[in-house]
């Protein structure tokens, strides 16, 4: 009886769960998630473009050298929330959730030098879907069993960075900045049959943690040329394991046992490069990533690893400064799409994602600043699954001088 009323327990708290699920790409139950290289709507806007983009408002994740480009001490703060419609074929659902999308700042410490210190949270890879499957086996002189799978699965890992950049030159900038990964990924796979008394459900959950190092380099030939560049490397990625399995069969009987492990993942090195090119009031920049996957061996089910790729660009059209101009001159508009190869196959396609992206940072009271995104773009194919999503975000930054400058014999 007490081995019933734990199972009944147990059943119940996963309804709770899936009560609050929210769902959003089913292909991010592969490996660790889906990788975020950017945070706040500051980037999304110019598809992520950021490997040679200055800012002075917006944290850059990708580049630490570009931080440089601050002029004031700055706290941001941002959330995302994404629409996303799943396609296989005849079937279709829709799935959505939202999530805080980082908060980081910047201390502008010497404008001269450049010499800026940024620190931040913000997360590294989302997991977040739900699939549900029917279950119909057929067995000779059986009658027909009916039922359903549900697949489900939230978390992924954050990181927290600390660094600082400069110029050592005043057409090169360089930066540096220590990462520290942690986070855990929970999943969840609930069998029913609705033609015999039987449930069975199965819980893991993994904590993991790491380290890395990320360094930027950022070079100005003239001054509206910038051409920037960045890796990222990583420690090994550890992680420990708790995984629950529990039934209820036709005889009543009900089964708990929790099974404890622990592993590693080589989790690969970053590396980008990115061109950024101003003309007056217009900005053009192009971006490149590449992150091979191909080695990790982690929730990988019936996916095969590979290199992530993205290719991105972005065009902005800078606001103006100037005293009496009417409000909309000074609101930055942004324009990008991309394409991305995910680090995973499945059924033997590649999957890739293609996007779209717009976006507007508004100036508000003082030096605060209010950022806008919207991503719309398409991922998978139909004959596997097809997913078209929306993606919109915001961040909210506002700064002030804590430094001021000194005169230099």
């Amino acid at each position: 009886m007490k081995n019933i009323l734990t199972f009944i327990c147990i059943v119940f708290a996963s309804y709770i769960d899936l009560y609050a699920q929210q769902g959003g790409s089913n292909y991010s139950m592969f490996g660790i998630g889906d990788i975020r290289q950017s945070i706040g709507a500051g980037y999304d806007g110019l598809a992520g473009t950021q490997q040679a983009v200055q800012s002075y408002h917006a944290v850059n994740l990708a580049n630490p050298a570009m931080w440089s480009a601050a002029k004031l001490t700055r706290l941001q703060i941002g959330f995302r929330f994404t629409q996303t419609a799943i396609n296989q074929k005849s079937l279709s659902s829709a799935q959505n959730f939202g999530k805080l999308d980082g908060m980081a700042a910047t201390f502008q410490v010497d404008t001269s030098m450049g010499l800026t210190i940024s620190g931040g949270i913000h997360p590294y890879s989302i997991v977040q879907y739900s699939v549900s499957v029917p279950v119909i086996p057929s067995f000779p002189g059986l009658t027909e069993l009916s039922g359903n799978t549900l697949s489900y699965g939230q978390g992924g890992l954050s990181a927290a960075f600390f660094g600082a950049s400069c110029k050592p030159t005043p057409s090169l900038s360089i930066g540096i900045a220590g990462l520290g990964l942690f986070g855990t990924i929970n999943k969840v796979v609930q069998t029913e049959l609705y033609s015999q008394p039987f449930i069975s459900v199965n819980q893991k959950t993994d904590r993991f943690s790491g380290s890395g190092i990320k360094f930027g380099l950022a070079w100005q030939p003239q001054d509206n040329l910038t051409i920037g560049f960045s890796s990222a490397l990583y420690s090994v990625l550890n992680y420990t394991s708790d995984f629950r399995q529990s039934t209820l069969n036709s005889g009543g009987i009900a089964y708990d046992t929790i099974f404890n492990g622990k592993g590693t993942i080589d989790l690969p090195s970053y590396y980008g490069l990115g061109i950024s090119y101003q003309v007056y009031r217009w900005m053009f920049a192009i971006d490149g990533s590449l992150q091979d996957f191909s080695t990790i061996a982690y929730s990988q089910g019936k996916s095969t690893f590979r290199s992530s790729k993205k290719f991105s660009v972005g065009i902005a059209r800078l606001p103006s400064y100037q005293l009496g101009l009417p409000f909309d001159e000074r609101i930055q508009f942004n324009f990008g799409a991309g394409y991305q190869e995910l680090y995973y196959s499945y059924g033997g396609q590649n999957i890739d994602e293609y996007f779209g992206s717009i976006g507007m940072n508004i100036p508000i009271a003082g030096s605060a600043m209010i950022d806008f995104a919207l991503q719309a773009g398409i991922r998978g194919k139909s004959a596997i699954v097809e997913e078209q999503f929306l993606r919109f975000g915001f961040s909210v930054s506002a700064g002030e001088q804590w430094f001021k400058p000194f005169p230099r014999e």
